[in-house]
């Protein structure tokens, strides 16, 4: 692991640790860096400020691993370790959602978008769905899912992370056989 990175992670795990006891939008740099020992300078070379952490973190915790190899058989396994980490990192995610909320749902988002065209693409074998009909169809399923984590995350990710991922999965393989009627009729 090269210094960079040992550095960054020591930025981010100092994020979290201050998140703990204090709103994000009260945090300074100063803050972050006297958890870590580092000075502000050593956190401008690695990073803007404390959003572009923030969206480093969301990145390179949740998403990057994700979205390594993610596919239609795995996505629910997937997103259940994206709930078990956000649960894990409850106070974190807890305080920083509220700023950084299209940042952490942006990413989701696109990577659901990316899944449910690969799906209605493979349900549609006769084309009868125009690509702008495929788009549409996607970031509709893509909102949902997006939507029930993102409430999930803002009341408290009371729900247990099994039982969401499970019925999450359900949804989508009913929205699957829709999907599939859909494709098979002339609307």
């Amino acid at each position: 692991m090269s210094d960079s990175l040992i550095t960054k992670r020591a930025i981010a795990e100092a994020l979290k640790q201050v998140c703990k006891g204090k709103p994000f939008d009260k945090i300074s740099i100063s803050d972050i860096t006297a958890v870590c020992g580092l000075n502000r300078q050593t956190f401008y070379y690695h990073f803007q400020d404390k959003y572009e952490l923030l969206s480093w973190i969301y990145y390179n915790e949740n998403f990057a691993f994700i979205a390594e190899d993610i596919s239609l058989e795995n996505w629910n396994e997937k997103f259940f370790e994206l709930l078990e980490n956000m649960k894990k990192e409850r106070s974190f995610y807890m305080n920083t959602l509220k700023e950084q909320q299209h940042t952490f749902e942006g990413y989701m988002y696109e990577m659901a978008k990316a899944l449910f065209i690969d799906a209605i693409c493979a349900l549609d074998e006769n084309n009868k769905l125009t690509e702008e009909e495929r788009d549409f169809d996607a970031a509709f399923y893509a909102y949902g899912i997006c939507g029930i984590i993102m409430d999930w995350a803002e009341n408290g990710m009371r729900m247990d992370s099994t039982l969401l991922a499970k019925r999450l999965n359900r949804l989508a393989w009913a929205t699957e056989r829709i999907g599939y009627i859909r494709s098979q009729v002339d609307l």
